[in-house]
């Protein structure tokens, strides 16, 4: 009864039609459709037709259509006239950029090198206030100290962490303000609950401490100020993954001079450099619906081997093509990255059959 019920409201009976009124288009098509139908037409007296074939050919089809692609593919297709390079680094708070917001306070990009300046509060108070005024010309209106937990780099590959705070104060006459201080810039929420603690304490005491990370520069995404952050307990002991990072680089920096000095090459220290390389797996939308290994995993698990190796020009030095939508959604990735300042020098496919 209460299926019955619900039908009842889900459908509703249709509205009763007047008397004389004209039928709707369709209506008028179907019943011309199904009169067809029922008288035989002469090729069917002839033996040439039948009744089922004469309403298949009064009742038009409607032409199939492909499902609509991906939005991310619909963008990646617009025509990119060349890389857009006046962007460049716009949306990350370092060199050039930091500088014309730092200037008018009396500092320079070069304050933010070194730590002093997060033990200066006035200074500090100078830079945050730099920081805001860049970050709202940006178009954020939010900030969050953003980390990488224990097991972002395998368990949970590649997941960062933060929570996001708005910079907006509302006063008490109704106007909103940005508002962003130096203790807002040092330090973030203290919150260890929610990441590998070896069950040594309770859920409510299981406290962790954000640092703002000064070798690392903020960045705007959207509408959000992004600020590069240490995550540790109250001990000192690392929770993330950037901390151990950083103390490695020191540890190398610290031995490789020793080591140079000795061998006579007179040097303070040693920075360590990284190449990165973004390998990037497009699939369609409906054949990604379509493999159960793809969507859980994120890699294929079933399925043949391809028809030949390596041996191909179509693989490694193949030349791009518009005649896909690959080369528009590298264009369009190397754009975005060029907005944060993430110098991409090369394009090409990869080795694996494409």
């Amino acid at each position: 009864r209460g299926g019955v019920q619900l039908a009842s409201y889900a459908h509703p009976p249709p509205t009763a039609r007047p008397i004389g009124a004209p039928q709707s288009p369709r209506i008028a098509m179907m019943r011309a459709a199904a009169a067809s139908a029922r008288a035989p037409s002469a090729r069917a007296r002839d033996g040439l037709g039948g009744p089922r074939r004469a309403a298949v050919r009064a009742v038009a089809q409607p032409p199939k259509q492909r499902p609509p692609a991906d939005r991310t593919v619909q963008a990646a297709t617009k025509p990119y006239g060349g890389a857009q390079i006046e962007d460049y680094g716009k949306y990350v708070f370092r060199g050039a950029v930091a500088d014309s917001y730092l200037e008018p306070f009396g500092l320079t990009s070069e304050d933010l090198s070194s730590l002093d300046w997060t033990f200066d509060e006035d200074k500090a108070e100078l830079v945050a206030t730099a920081m805001r005024d860049w970050a709202v010309d940006c178009g954020a209106t939010s900030y969050a100290h953003w980390f990488q937990p224990m097991g972002a780099g395998g368990v949970r590959h590649g997941q960062a962490a933060c929570v996001q705070t708005s910079m907006l104060s509302f006063g008490a006459d109704g106007r909103p303000s940005y508002e962003f201080s130096a203790d807002d810039l040092l330090t973030g929420e203290t919150d260890g609950s929610s990441y590998p603690n070896g069950g040594m304490r309770a859920t409510h005491t299981a406290g962790g401490y954000l640092a703002v990370d000064p070798l690392s520069p903020p960045f705007v995404l959207g509408d959000v100020m992004f600020i590069p952050a240490a995550f540790i307990a109250y001990t000192g002991q690392a929770l993330d993954e950037k901390t151990p990072l950083h103390r490695s680089a020191e540890a190398l920096s610290d031995q490789g001079t020793r080591l140079l000095n000795l061998l006579g090459v007179e040097c303070t220290g040693i920075v360590a450099n990284i190449g990165l390389e973004q390998e990037i797996f497009l699939v369609p939308r409906d054949a990604y619906y379509t493999r159960p290994d793809l969507q859980f995993v994120g890699r294929t698990l079933i399925g043949k081997a391809p028809a030949r190796g390596q041996e191909m020009c179509d693989h490694y030095m193949a030349p791009l093509t518009s005649s896909t939508a690959v080369l528009q959604c590298m264009q369009a990735i190397q754009q975005e990255c060029y907005k944060v300042g993430i110098p991409l020098k090369t394009r090409h496919r990869e080795v694996a059959p494409n």
